[in-house]
């Protein structure tokens, strides 16, 4: 078939019968017989974006071990959930299918197997979007008060300050108290700015990350999470109850602890998907519920292996610049430093595997999302990590 010739319309829906059965023929290569009911699915020709994600979910089922107890009921009802599910965020419309196509307006018809992963990933962004409001939140574990212990308030890098604050919530210390000490934890610039953006992916969504850096680049700022003068001033710290903690391994012991859980930094193909989830669970639930799920889809996102977003070398400048800054401020106030403020100075990471702006590539945030849609571990809790 070339790419122009317009097919029956049973032919069409005698492949979307087929992709709906588990097969992984592309449109161009479908040779078989028309289908003898012209609208087996009971509506309109899905779009390519999600002919195309069926498509790559079935190699990916063919690929891996069928999950134990999975029927044809459960993988007919996944392929018709792919293809009922619309195009998340900014992005075109469903596209027609090339050789389908009868009108002469909107949209040109395409081939499937050409649309981009950007695309494919509108659709699979709300599938897991609905999934993970489905699932609902994780239980906060929350120990027996003890009211007695150090009370403390943590600020700065936000991963590792996350970790720490749930870790010592689940021991029965909260946040806050009559006159807390605030704990500033600081590394080097660059980190401090990648994990920012990668948990304001979990909490309440972001811009990409290159346009994330360049809108902070542009007010030579820092997002208030990583300037630590200002999250210092902002909570009344004092100089005889602040400490700024660069040295790692000695923050349990200012915090009243003798160890804290590692900390795991999501790789840059789990905040971008992270990203586009937020802003579809956002359109599903309430401002102040997101937060929660986000965070229990970040425990339960499965690991692939890709590092975490870098600086790209084009903001390496102002990363330096901005890090001697605020070595200034916190040197002229004064504060108590565990580490030394030299660690404030970026390193200039160059992690293989990621694009030119520091992230992850579309392809690669593709390959987890349609891991997630095809395995349902992270929502029965087979793959789930749980912190201790």
């Amino acid at each position: 078939m070339t790419g122009s010739a317009t097919r029956p319309a049973g032919s069409v829906h005698g492949w979307v019968a087929h992709l709906r059965a588990g097969g992984t023929t592309p449109w161009l290569a479908w040779t078989e017989p028309s289908d003898p009911d012209p609208a087996p699915t009971g509506r309109v020709l899905p779009g390519a974006q999600q002919l195309e994600l069926l498509r790559r979910v079935n190699l990916a089922r063919e690929s891996s071990a069928r999950p134990r107890g999975e029927g044809d009921h459960e993988r007919t009802r996944l392929a018709d959930r792919v293809l009922a599910a619309p195009a998340a965020g900014r992005g075109k419309a469903d596209l027609p299918v090339v050789g389908a196509a009868s009108g002469g307006f909107g949209a040109q018809p395409v081939d499937p197997a050409t649309v981009s992963a950007h695309e494919l990933l509108r659709v699979a962004s709300t599938l897991l979007a609905d999934d993970l409001v489905a699932l609902g939140p994780d239980p906060v574990r929350r120990g027996l008060p003890r009211p007695w212990r150090r009370r403390f308030r943590l600020v700065g890098d936000p991963v590792v300050t996350t970790a720490a604050r749930e870790h010592l919530l689940g021991r029965g210390r909260p946040e806050g108290g009559p006159r807390p000490f605030v704990v500033a934890v600081g590394g080097p610039l660059d980190e401090m700015l990648a994990h920012t953006w990668t948990q304001r992916c979990f909490e309440h969504g972001s811009r990409p990350w290159a346009d994330w850096l360049r809108f902070w680049r542009e007010r030579d700022q820092l997002p208030a999470r990583v300037d630590l003068d200002d999250s210092i001033r902002r909570w009344g710290g004092h100089r005889p109850y602040v400490r700024v903690v660069t040295d790692l391994d000695q923050l349990p012991a200012h915090l009243g602890v003798r160890r804290l859980p590692e900390v795991r930094v999501p790789g840059a193909d789990q905040a971008e998907l992270a990203r586009r989830i937020s802003a579809v669970v956002g359109l599903r639930v309430p401002i102040g519920e997101r937060p929660a799920l986000m965070r229990t889809l970040q425990r339960r996102m499965p690991d692939t292996g890709v590092p975490p977003v870098v600086v790209p070398p084009t903001e390496h400048d102002w990363v330096a610049s901005s890090a001697a800054r605020t070595t200034r401020a916190l040197t002229r106030a004064g504060y108590p430093v565990v580490g030394d403020l030299a660690d404030l100075a970026p390193r200039a990471a160059v992690r293989p595997g990621l694009s030119r702006h520091g992230g992850a590539d579309d392809r690669q945030v593709l390959e987890l999302a349609i891991r997630m849609i095809v395995d349902p571990g992270w929502r029965t809790g087979r793959e789930r990590k749980v912190e201790r």
